[in-house]
């Protein structure tokens, strides 16, 4: 029993250094028999793990738009039309208190009721009347103004030349055609009021006009001065002066002071810039006046009684007016007393006013309907 347990121990002693051995060689190759895995202690009981959160539920994606449909295209803008040009030509001086300037103040209206495009030419001499036309309608202005009666020759002697220009003239009574037209105020319908006024206002029956030229349209507005006048005194002296002149202010004062040293106590003019001198006149010799074009107070407030409006600015615009809206006709055009062109500005100064006030009104509601007629008289009846 001894051999055989010493035998026994041998075997193992063998068997463990050969496996020793073995293991320490790391590059040694395993043999075909692969050894048992060893088994694993039981491991300690693990912690459950935690549930996962659920994941939150996503936002909804926001939805594309749907693709827009192209846009129709816009039509083109209509190119703006071309500003209306409109040029003036003026004889005198376009600061003269009258005729001339009551025509110049109608440009910056033209410019903003129309859009226009507005040039001018003052003081310009006879013999350079048709250059002015031509040189304005050569320029391509569509309407040419020619500040007078004078200017209807010229018109009829160069719109032929000018078809796509159009001229008017102011203060003529005979002039047509198809690139043409006189534009008349009845201003002698005015004037007879006037005539009127200075008759309530005299104190010695003496009354006096003065006018520049012998033109006429003056002449017809001076006769019907007296006219007016002596429908309120038949036996009324009415004395009436042509100066030869619009523009000399001393000749129009000299005038005038001639008048009221023989017994004129009220003059009436129609002498633009000299008519000026005729208001100094006045006020320095103690008599009354009356104006003439627009309303002339701030002259001398204390010397108008009123002044003759004959509106050259709202006669220029409805002009104007008639070429802008196309029912421009070339027939000859008349503005009377129903217009706002023409009438009297506020009676003042004088005690009687408002019977003054009364006598023109109803003379002329009696010129509008017709039941009393003021004659055009274009000759000096003395």
């Amino acid at each position: 029993m001894t051999k055989k347990l010493w035998g026994l121990l041998a075997v193992l002693t063998a068997t463990a250094m050969l496996a020793a051995s073995c293991g320490d060689d790391d590059t040694a190759t395993t043999s075909g028999q692969e050894e048992p895995a060893p088994t694993a202690a039981p491991a300690a009981d693990a912690p459950e793990p935690d549930p996962e959160p659920e994941p939150e539920p996503a936002e909804p994606a926001a939805e594309e738009p749907e693709p827009e449909e192209p846009a129709a295209e816009e039509p083109a803008a209509e190119e703006p039309a071309d500003a209306l040009r409109i040029a003036m030509v003026l004889p005198g001086s376009a600061n003269d208190k009258g005729f001339n300037q009551l025509a110049f103040e109608s440009l910056p209206l033209l410019e903003a009721e129309f859009g226009a495009e507005t040039a001018y030419v003052e003081s310009t001499p006879v013999n350079e009347y048709v250059q002015a036309f031509e040189d304005f309608a050569s320029d391509g202005y569509d309407i040419v103004i020619g500040q007078g009666f004078q200017f209807g020759e010229i018109a009829l002697e160069v719109a032929p030349n000018f078809p796509d220009t159009i001229f008017l003239v102011p203060n003529t009574t005979n002039l047509s055609g198809p690139n043409m037209q006189g534009i008349q105020p009845a201003s002698h319908h005015a004037a007879y009021l006037a005539g009127i006024a200075a008759a309530m206002s005299t104190e010695s029956n003496q009354i006096g006009g003065i006018a520049g030229h012998a033109f006429p349209i003056i002449v017809a507005q001076m006769e019907a001065f007296a006219l007016g006048a002596q429908s309120v005194n038949p036996d009324m002296d009415v004395t009436i002066t042509y100066l030869g002149t619009f523009d000399d202010v001393e000749a129009g004062k000299e005038t005038a002071r001639a008048m009221i040293s023989s017994g004129v106590d009220v003059v009436y003019h129609i002498a633009d810039a000299a008519g000026i001198g005729v208001i100094q006149a006045a006020r320095e010799e103690g008599a009354l006046a009356i104006g003439w074009g627009g309303d002339q107070t701030e002259l001398a407030p204390e010397t108008l009684i009123t002044s003759q409006i004959v509106n050259q600015t709202v006669l220029m615009v409805e002009s104007v007016r008639a070429v802008a809206d196309g029912s421009f006709d070339g027939q000859q055009r008349l503005m009377g007393l129903s217009t706002p062109v023409l009438g009297l500005a506020p009676i003042r100064v004088v005690d009687n006013a408002a019977e003054i006030e009364a006598a023109v009104a109803d003379a002329k509601a009696g010129i509008i309907d017709g039941s009393i007629e003021v004659p055009f008289i274009a000759e000096p009846s003395s």
